[in-house]
């Protein structure tokens, strides 16, 4: 019989090993939740933390095309990758305490390791050589991985096909359609440049070689950190993230300014608590709102954060049921298992086992957030885990049964409804009413736990051999691979604050400026 070890199937089995690794989103529930905030925040994402820097892209791009004639894709992919570990040099030479520069760890690590005053620039960033210890793997550098999405999504960069068949990138040119175009951005960054820095960095890029002597002469003009709101580049900055949410769209009806609409409300919000940037309060405050408030961009938000709580329920009960295959240490069959654990839930939810599914509801006086914030606890057995996991079930279907219909609506409309969403998962508890508790719990952790992870890891492995299974299921016996904790996703709004740092909308201590009055009122 084959066995399985850490992936590896030991004789006799035919075919390749199996490579076993950590995954994200093991019940496939957060893609909602991606989807919304994707939505809600075009042009940002998790990767693109500092403002500048899509300045900086815009400018370096086009100073390639006035520096160089050749044009060709090697060439500028080169030219882009030595400016970005020049700043990264700069910046953690200079502004070590400052995060999200890319390339900073390589940087730090040529700092920190120097033998000489002189840092090859060459060495470290052109990939064309066949030299793969660089700072960036991705060919174009992080700006062809990270910030090209952001700066096409905001109409500031195109890619295209050149006369020799080369893919290359380019900014755009002012259109009466948008705001900012990358060209007007590229030059209000210019503006701040002198002709002899500029000379400066062109032959420090050109020549692969950055100096010690001039780095404190280079940062006083390409630090990434922050933008002078005396600056016509602040200003744009501003102007480009109130645009509308795609700026080369041409059909008004078709225009949405979610992006906008976030950025005020956050602001709107901080002046409401103290003058404290708190995004939590504000998604809080649209959860609580629902549709009450007609404001579709918090719609939107109450829909991130619905989904939210619910894969976190679901993860709840999958981390738990993890933990409680962990103790067993061994395989175990499968419906005994399931009958266990659930048993082991129902003594916990303190309840009896054939007690209707409706009549749960009201006996639950925790809201969401302490629900999640229980759930989380260290401490938490596995049965006491997963039951948190179905409090908070229970406690969003109670809140939200109601307007069930009309988020399937919204969702459709704005095209953010994806497989597993919390709609479809909570209106399908309303078939379940009549039955009793246990045979809910046992049916919820066999189709919506077990077996959905083993739908989602088989599509995420398709045709290769990387596998995120967290179990394994041979002949209706269960047995543990790896535990994974409930997770939350990101809805890119800490990317969101660290622009408004960059701006100096938001100081040091997470309190707005009177700088957000420049935003508010536009």
């Amino acid at each position: 019989m084959a066995v399985l070890q850490k992936g590896n199937s030991i004789y006799p089995f035919w075919g390749e090993n199996v490579n076993l690794i950590t995954g994200l989103d093991p019940l496939g529930l957060q893609v909602t939740s991606e989807a919304t905030y994707a939505t809600m925040l075009p042009g940002l994402s998790n990767l693109t933390n500092r403002l500048r820097y899509y300045g900086f892209y815009c400018w370096i791009i086009d100073f390639y095309f006035k520096k160089e004639n050749k044009g060709n894709q090697t060439e500028q992919y080169r030219f882009i990758r030595r400016a970005e570990l020049l700043i990264a040099l700069l910046m953690q030479k200079e502004r070590k305490g400052i995060t999200q520069i890319t390339g900073s760890d390589f940087a730090s690590n040529l700092i920190n390791n120097e033998t000489s005053n002189i840092f090859d620039l060459a060495a470290g960033a052109d990939k064309d050589s066949g030299n793969e210890k660089t700072y960036w793997k991705y060919p174009s550098g992080a700006f062809g991985q990270y910030y090209f999405g952001a700066l096409l999504a905001l109409s500031l960069a195109v890619r295209y096909e050149n006369d020799e068949g080369d893919i290359i990138f380019n900014i755009t040119q002012p259109h009466p359609r948008q705001k900012v175009s990358g060209k007007q951005l590229a030059e209000a960054f210019d503006e701040g440049l002198t002709d002899e820095i500029k000379t400066l960095f062109y032959n420090c890029v050109k020549k692969g070689k950055l100096s010690n002597k001039d780095i404190p002469e280079l940062i006083n003009y390409f630090a990434i950190d922050k933008v002078n709101p005396e600056r016509t580049e602040w200003k744009l900055y501003v102007e480009m993230l109130l645009d509308k949410d795609y700026p080369n769209k041409e059909i008004e009806e078709e225009f949405t300014f979610h992006r906008r609409n976030t950025i005020t409300s956050l602001l709107s919000t901080a002046n409401q608590n103290n003058q404290e940037y708190d995004w939590y309060a504000y998604l809080d405050d649209c959860y609580k709102q629902k549709f009450e408030n007609k404001e579709s961009t918090d719609i939107g938000w109450y829909c991130y954060q619905l989904n939210e709580y619910w894969q976190f329920a679901c993860g709840l009960i999958f981390y738990g049921i993890l933990q409680y295959l962990e103790t067993l240490q061994t395989g175990e069959y499968l419906p005994k298992f399931i009958d266990d654990f659930s048993k082991l839930v129902i003594t916990e939810l303190d309840t009896e086992p054939n007690t209707f599914l409706e009549n749960i509801f009201v006996s639950i006086t925790d809201n969401e957030n302490d629900l999640s914030i229980k759930g989380r606890d260290k401490n938490n057995t596995p049965q006491l885990r997963a039951k948190y996991g179905f409090e908070l079930l229970f406690k969003l279907y109670a809140n939200n049964k109601e307007q069930l219909p009309q988020l399937k609506e919204y969702m459709s409309r704005n095209r953010i409804i994806r497989e597993g969403n919390m709609a479809d998962g909570l209106f399908a508890i309303t078939n379940h009413l009549k039955n009793g508790i246990e045979d809910f719990i046992s049916f919820f952790i066999h189709k919506n736990i077990i077996y959905r992870h083993q739908m989602v890891a088989l599509r995420k492995m398709g045709s290769g051999t990387q596998a995120t299974n967290k179990f394994i299921i041979e002949e209706q016996m269960i047995r543990l691979i790896d535990i994974f904790p409930a997770r939350r996703t990101s809805p890119r709004m800490n990317a969101l604050r660290n622009l408004l740092f960059d701006l100096q909308v938001i100081n040091d201590e997470g309190i707005i400026t009177e700088l957000h009055t420049k935003i508010t009122y536009q």
